[in-house]
């Protein structure tokens, strides 16, 4: 008997493996992570994984225009701080600054540890100056990279506010 045959004939191992990936699938969209189930053909078994893919997927116009002007007013601030740690580290190899992972900040050299702070409270005073949380201007950030069609939307709002 194939696995697909054996997997449609054992009804507690289809509640099982059914409970399991709808536990994990709510889990997953708690986590904010998209979650998709694919069936292989040879095997008849599902497969979970997660994606952010469409974490910010109903992104507002004016939400957009809050995302686009809130980067055009961080754009000068990030410049002057990266320009800053350039000059102290001697080098353009600049070290990645994540504002939303308070860890890495923390492994950063204490001289430009500070700058990179005032950087990220600059830049979370904007997005909330433009009413986005910074959760949610960094969950449209993650968005813009995957949707072509946001990535759009947000030029055009930059081009017209410029």
């Amino acid at each position: 008997m194939n696995n697909a045959k054996r997997f449609r004939s054992n009804p507690p191992a289809i509640l099982t493996r059914s409970l399991l990936v709808g536990g994990l699938a709510t889990a997953g969209l708690l986590m904010s992570l998209v979650p998709t189930v694919n069936v292989s053909a040879e095997m008849g078994v599902p497969q979970l994984s997660f994606s952010r893919a469409a974490y910010a997927q109903a992104v507002t116009d004016e939400e957009v225009t809050n995302y686009a002007r809130s980067v055009l007013e961080m754009e000068p601030i990030r410049r002057s701080a990266f320009e800053r740690i350039r000059q102290i580290t001697g080098s353009s190899n600049i070290p990645e600054i994540k504002c939303d992972q308070p860890r890495r900040l923390n492994d950063l050299p204490s001289d430009i540890r500070q700058i990179a702070i005032n950087y990220c409270d600059q830049a979370r005073n904007i997005a909330q100056r433009n009413n986005l949380t910074i959760r949610r201007f960094n969950a449209i950030t993650i968005a813009h990279q995957e949707d072509p069609d946001l990535s759009n939307r947000i030029q055009q709002a930059i081009l017209q506010l410029q």
